[in-house]
């Protein structure tokens, strides 16, 4: 927790006094669902990924959003000097298509990653009453819900009611 602690108290303090709006990202089965699934592989996830991530980097651009990667995948992704990096050496093709996708359509906009306890990681971002923070995951998360946070549950689309609900939040 010190670790992160310091991450993103340093995040912050760069913008002291600013507003920062924050979308806390989750990955795996929140905006890139698994190929695997009842009826079958369906081999569309990566597609559904893309797509996620274009209309992510809409909101993104028309609200002013920084990404904070929640999600398990801080354990692949590193970020230096504001650029995203791949820190293992899988050769695994779900994760490099991935994390290029990311890359292309969000990597610039991504200002931290996780340490691991995704609550911990929104506690503290929560914390900088300036922050508005839009939750992305697949978890229930509804407790961090308040004036300046706004938890949506995501299992696959990026749709017209998540941008309904991101655009209401906002103009609060």
């Amino acid at each position: 927790m010190e670790k992160l602690s310091q991450k993103i108290q340093h995040l912050i303090k760069n913008k002291k006094g600013l507003k920062m709006n924050i979308i806390c990202l989750d990955i795996d089965d929140c905006v890139l669902p698994t190929d695997v699934n009842y009826f079958g592989r369906t081999e569309d996830s990566l597609q559904i990924l893309e797509i996620n991530l274009k209309r992510l980097r809409m909101i993104i651009e028309k609200y002013d959003f920084k990404v904070f990667i929640t999600s398990s995948w801080y354990i692949l992704l590193s970020l230096k000097d504001g650029n995203l990096g791949l820190k293992t050496d899988r050769e695994d093709y779900m994760t490099l298509m991935g994390y290029g996708l990311m890359k292309k359509y969000i990597g610039k906009y991504i200002i931290g990653l996780s340490d691991g306890n995704r609550d911990d990681d929104i506690k503290l971002l929560k914390s900088h009453v300036n922050n508005k923070i839009v939750i992305l995951d697949d978890w229930n998360l509804t407790k961090h819900n308040s004036n300046n946070c706004l938890f949506i549950e995501m299992n696959g689309f990026i749709s017209g009611v998540v941008g309904f609900q991101i655009d209401n939040f906002m103009k609060k």
